[in-house]
């Protein structure tokens, strides 16, 4: 007799920066998250689906947890991480860096109640104590009440195929959500969005980064014409003019090394010629703006 087929949402949760981008990237063996070392890089969530024989496996990367928001967008990406966890989950993976995390200060996870939790202790590639990574996982455990605690690193694959072994026996009977051969439930031009945005991690420093949002206005796909690039044209909203400055440097040489790394990226992403022009424009506050946080795509 043919076993059922499985099927589920994952939602991979925790503070900022302790690794779901990566641990997402490393599940789907493609960068379809972007990642920095810097905190609050994703501000959307993003749907990476991972299928195989019976099975598929839909994971909901999520903003990190803030417990105390400081602007209206720090709330609207607390809102989406809580939506993803409370709503959408079957299955919740708490990522926990062994590394930063404080066993005194825990942050509770707006769980769903009855949804399992997998406790996935992060980032013991690096030089951590057995008691500072036991008195995380007990914390951690007393909080979350887990099915099943793993040590794991993301960024370099140790413990992962056994998450994924842990994940694929919870997930509930149900048949595909997603067509066949799909990656995402996201467009082209959301991760053309967000590949410029990832290079602006890189490059810029302070507040730069937090302050930037990127608005995809055009894109032009050209693949089945041979030898014509698709052609990308982005705006770079920032705050303030001083921003702006600085984005584009002295001589525009810094706008020009953004633009050639991120199209360089975004070509890797597609895998296809791309042409990407970029734009610079000052939004006063948008991340306190209502109504600049809803033409992003911020919900609240």
């Amino acid at each position: 007799m043919e076993s059922a087929h499985k099927a589920g949402f994952v939602a991979l949760a925790g503070l900022p920066n302790v690794g779901k981008s990566t641990l997402l990237n490393s599940l789907l063996k493609f960068k379809l998250s972007i990642v920095s070392h810097k905190p609050q890089t994703t501000r959307h969530r993003v749907l990476g689906i991972l299928e195989g024989p019976g099975f598929q496996a839909c994971f909901l990367d999520t903003p990190g947890l803030i417990e105390k928001p400081a602007d209206p967008l720090q709330k609207a990406l607390r809102v989406e991480a809580s939506r993803a966890i409370r709503e959408d989950a079957d299955l919740v993976v708490y990522l926990v860096d062994v590394a930063e995390a404080d066993p005194g200060d825990v942050i509770h996870s707006p769980l769903r109640s009855g949804v399992p939790v997998l406790l996935a202790l992060n980032k013991c590639d690096r030089v951590v104590s057995e008691a500072r990574v036991a008195a995380l996982e007990a914390a951690y455990s007393a909080a979350l009440k887990p099915d099943q605690v793993l040590r794991i690193s993301a960024l370099k694959g140790a413990g992962v195929d056994e998450l994924k072994a842990e994940i694929l026996a919870r997930l509930p009977e149900n048949p595909p959500f997603y067509e066949k051969g799909r990656l995402s439930d996201r467009w082209e031009r959301f991760f053309a969005a967000e590949i410029v945005r990832e290079q602006v991690f890189a490059l810029y420093h302070d507040e730069i980064p937090h302050a930037t949002a990127v608005v995809v206005e055009t894109f032009r796909e050209h693949h089945q014409k041979k030898g014509r690039p698709d052609e990308v044209f982005a705006t770079l909203y920032v705050e303030r003019d001083g921003q702006k400055g600085i984005i584009i440097g002295k001589s525009g040489k810094d706008l020009r090394s953004l633009t050639e790394r991120a199209q360089a990226a975004l070509e890797n992403f597609l895998g296809r010629p791309v042409i990407l022009e970029l734009w610079i424009k000052v939004r006063k506050d948008w991340r306190k703006d209502q109504r600049s946080l809803e033409e992003f795509g911020y919900r609240t």
